[in-house]
């Protein structure tokens, strides 16, 4: 039997309901439902945490959903929600989470493992590229958990293959920066296998070693995330199974996040680390390295080529064929039921070891940060806010 539509006028999920012993069940996108590239975005609406359909979709739904689904400090899900909505451009109208894919708004070129938006194409694909996401995991020094340097590494890789703004890359860096903290439970099994706990800053290491308290791998985060935990939801589009959050992300934690990756990646350009040639550079090289040919083969090459091109030309009744943008199709994941769906489903990985898209103020927008939140925005400053929008 087949799935029925996935609309929900009645406020209802017609595969999973609205409720019962879970309300937050895995759903899977159906079809004529509202998808992003953006992973946390669509595994909410997957959980049931925004609406299942990914229409009419508010900033009050968001901020909600990302301190329920992933346990995010109201000021970091403010100012993500608000952030992505001035850049949107979008006022305080409802929204469907398609919008999100609009190229260069909040969505941006040399993505971990989206492929790049083509050329005057006024939407990013929606799925990822599996070669690209192995290519990503395959990066991490230990084979077990992607740190802050990992990351830093891929990122410095694909912006010299796709260079990006400012403001796009401070995005891309508070992006990887959230998922970071938010996945990064403590596992002593983990720690027993040399991956360390997350640092500490001087202050509360002094305060701590004052009163005895010790830091170990049963009460301390990760410094890193589980490639299995980390694949599973980038997949999927799904919250891992072996995961609930483990404390809450904040605003000032993910800042200092985003200027460690900051820092590893100016480090990384300087020494040349993590910078590898991007498309169509590697076969340039290599040419470059090659023996020099004779005049006479490269001749019967050109003459070899021409002779295909008229020959295609021909086939296709005279009109050249024309490439389209990778937005149309994935070269690796399976298509969804309809273009605006980013489920997908990918062979396995291999991993080694243990291996798994600013802020806007309407007058129909007032923010709803007191006491202490506020304070902590104010502290911050304006200014540094930018860097933390997915």
């Amino acid at each position: 039997m087949s799935t029925p539509p996935h609309t929900h006028s009645s406020g209802k999920c017609p595969v999973t309901g609205a409720s019962g012993a879970d309300p937050h069940a895995f759903c899977p996108a159906q079809e004529g439902d509202s998808r992003a590239p953006c992973p946390a975005m669509n595994s909410m609406a997957n959980h049931g945490y925004l609406p299942r359909d990914g229409k009419g979709v508010t900033a009050d739904i968001i901020v909600d959903a990302l301190m329920a689904a992933f346990r995010l400090s109201k000021p970091l899900a403010w100012a993500l929600t608000h952030g992505a909505l001035l850049l949107l451009d979008q006022g305080s109208a409802p929204f469907e989470l398609h919008d999100l894919a609009r190229h260069n708004k909040v969505e941006h070129n040399a993505s971990l493992y989206h492929p790049n938006a083509g050329p005057r194409e006024e939407y990013a694909p929606l799925h990822g590229d599996a070669a690209l996401l192995k290519e990503f995991f395959a990066t991490s020094k230990d084979g077990r958990v992607m740190t802050a340097e990992d990351v830093a590494r891929v990122r410095v890789r694909r912006e010299a293959a796709t260079p990006i703004d400012f403001v796009h890359a401070e995005l891309a860096r508070g992006e990887m920066a959230i998922v970071l903290n938010m996945f990064n439970n403590p596992d002593a099994a983990l720690h027993d296998e040399g991956v360390p706990l997350q640092p500490r800053s001087s202050v509360s290491s002094f305060v701590r070693s004052l009163f005895g308290y010790k830091d170990t791998g049963a009460n301390r985060q990760l410094d890193g995330v589980p490639i299995e935990r980390m694949q599973y939801w980038f997949e999927h589009e799904r919250l891992p199974p072996d995961w609930t959050p483990y404390h809450e992300t904040t605003l000032l934690e993910t800042i200092g996040t985003i200027n460690r990756l900051r820092s590893a990646m100016s480090a990384m350009r300087k020494t040349g680390e993590g910078q590898v040639q991007g498309e169509g550079e590697v076969e340039a090289e290599d040419t470059a390295k090659a023996p020099a040919k004779s005049v006479e083969v490269e001749a019967a090459k050109v003459g070899q080529h021409e002779e295909e091109d008229v020959s295609d030309d021909e086939n296709a009744g005279g009109v050249p064929s024309l490439s389209h943008s990778r937005s149309a199709t994935s070269e690796t994941f399976s298509l969804p039921p309809t273009p605006q769906t980013s489920q997908f489903v990918t062979p396995p990985l291999a991993s080694k070891g243990k291996g798994v898209d600013g802020i806007a103020t309407t007058n129909d927008l007032e923010p709803r940060i007191i006491g202490k939140e506020l304070r902590e925005l104010e502290e911050i400053g304006s200014e540094q806010v930018v860097g933390v929008v997915a």
